[in-house]
């Protein structure tokens, strides 16, 4: 997106736009000075649009949501450009890995046709004057193996140029990859959950109501020893899954770290968060999972559950503990069930 202001009106936006940021504690950053300079300029009405059903439900914008409107409304088409060219690339490495082909093949044939108007020769030599011209045929024939090889190593070549080119844009994609998003599982990482609830917690808006609920999968540790690591990851991967479909926006899903998870809900009470957390608890205690060796129905799979409220004034470690003591609280209970705090 392209700012076309003249100092003056510039000024103005700006000077709209950093007592908005202060207002719900938007952090001071150059992507989200563009990204609410372009709000009060109400340019893109889509943007505006989703920045106030943000500020109705956060009293803020998170920051993962303000990365990911800056890139949906402010740099979309730099983002699509910088695709379209790699797609551009990989094309013509395509393109030249085919001609190349096509080139090899035809100069081997070129080849083939000489050796056999040389054999001819042979037959029909006479030991006079077709010396010369065989000498020359024969060099002729041994100049195009040499351009056929050539070819043909020219052809290997594009070929594992190729297979870099995909491998490198692999890579690309990787780190691409928000480093605050889980590899396993594809939910965000503790990372992630800690900047977003240092971000809640700070809100001056008592009125926002906002629940935190950790989750721990019961006896992973014997599972694993059990099953093996591999089949422990389907189950991560399958809780994983599970949070996104049932937590959506704007809950946060996030795996905590090992076999533990939490969900950020902003906007929603204690008793809401408790009843969402015994839907997935429900669910996962409904998991069966069949090993392809043995045959064998794995049935015995559960999670222990803490909830707690966000209370006015409260720290987000405060609010971590709280909620971890109500999930020992499960765990000690007997496991497979939701306490809050």
């Amino acid at each position: 997106m392209k700012f076309s202001e003249k100092n003056g009106q510039a000024a103005e936006y700006l000077r709209q736009a950093v007592p908005l940021m202060v207002r719900h504690n938007i952090p001071p950053n150059p992507l989200n000075y563009a990204l609410w300079y372009t709000y009060v300029s109400d340019r893109v009405p889509e943007l505006n649009s989703q920045l106030d059903k943000t500020l109705s439900t956060y009293g803020t914008c998170p920051t993962m949501l303000s990365e990911q409107l800056f890139r949906e409304h402010l740099i979309k088409d730099e983002i699509q450009g910088a695709e379209d060219i790699q797609t551009s690339l990989i094309g013509l490495i395509n393109d030249l890995h085919e001609h190349a082909g096509e080139t090899a093949e035809k100069t081997e044939n070129f080849s083939n046709v000489l050796e056999d108007s040389l054999e001819s020769l042979h037959e029909r030599e006479n030991g006079e004057t077709s010396l010369p011209l065989e000498s020359i045929i024969q060099a002729l024939s041994d100049h195009t193996k040499s351009v056929g090889e050539t070819a043909r190593l020219f052809q290997q070549r594009m070929h594992e140029a190729q297979a870099e080119i995909q491998a490198l844009k692999e890579e690309l994609n990787k780190t691409r990859q928000d480093a605050r998003v889980d590899p396993l599982t594809n939910l965000f990482n503790r990372r992630a959950f800690d900047a977003e609830l240092d971000q809640l917690t700070g809100l001056d808006n008592p009125s926002l109501t906002s629940s935190f609920v950790l989750i721990d999968i019961d006896h992973f540790k014997r599972f694993n020893d059990t099953y093996g690591h591999l089949m422990g990851d389907k189950v991560l991967q399958y809780v994983g899954n599970l949070l996104k479909e049932i937590c959506k926006e704007p809950m946060l899903p996030v795996r905590f770290g090992g076999e533990e998870f939490a969900v950020l809900m902003p906007g929603v009470t204690q008793q809401q968060a408790a009843d969402i957390a015994e839907q997935v608890r429900l669910k996962i205690q409904a998991i069966r999972i069949k090993q392809k060796k043995s045959g064998e129905i794995i049935s015995s799979i559960t999670a222990s559950f803490g909830v707690s409220q966000l209370i006015t004034g409260e720290t987000s470690e405060q609010l971590v503990e709280r909620t971890d003591k109500a999930l020992y609280q499960a765990k000690n209970n007997g496991r497979n069930q939701v306490v809050c705090a």
